[in-house]
């Protein structure tokens, strides 16, 4: 069902710095819509210390094996933070981790949704830069609003762009 004529795949990129904002929820709400309609789909998880997408994906994979329910999964791929010695050589492998996870994954998959972390963190931040849809879940408190924009707190009015805006 890919309508791309060129192959690519789509990259859905669900990213807040804020933890517990929806991100790991939404993209696998995500995943499983866009593989009910027809679509291939891969996943990964760039949170994989806290794992919320990688232990969603095993239970559902644990559920089908036990009840032979044929339900439409993804291919899904979980990305540790590196742990090298220098920040260059961490960069350097987390870079190279997701480049071949999506190396891998974008041949075979129509659309690829990338779970960030509630940090700021390197593989966070290549993930943003390979987004071609960026999504933003968040709850309804100035809490999570504060995250994208200053608000000013007598008129309610956006000052300008919060930190995790000025990227």
């Amino acid at each position: 069902m890919n309508t791309q004529p060129d192959n690519h795949s789509h990259v859905l990129v669900f990213g807040n710095e804020k933890g517990g904002s929806g991100k790991s929820t939404a993209a696998l709400h995500t995943a499983v819509a866009l593989l009910r309609m027809g679509y291939k789909v891969g996943t990964i998880d760039l949170d994989a210390r806290q794992a919320t997408l990688t232990r969603a994906m095993r239970n559902r994979f644990n559920f089908i094996t036990r009840t032979k329910e044929p339900l439409p999964s993804p291919f899904h791929m979980a990305i540790e933070r590196s742990e090298a010695a220098s920040i260059a050589g961490r960069q350097a492998e987390e870079c190279a981790f997701l480049g071949l996870a999506l190396a891998e994954l974008e041949p075979a998959c129509d659309y690829i949704v990338i779970d960030t972390p509630g940090t700021d963190s390197h593989l966070s931040r290549l993930a943003h830069a390979r987004a071609d849809i960026l999504i933003t879940p968040m709850n309804d408190s100035y809490i999570d609003l504060d995250l994208l924009a200053d608000i000013d707190p007598e008129t309610h009015n956006v000052i300008g762009p919060s930190v995790y805006t000025k990227w």
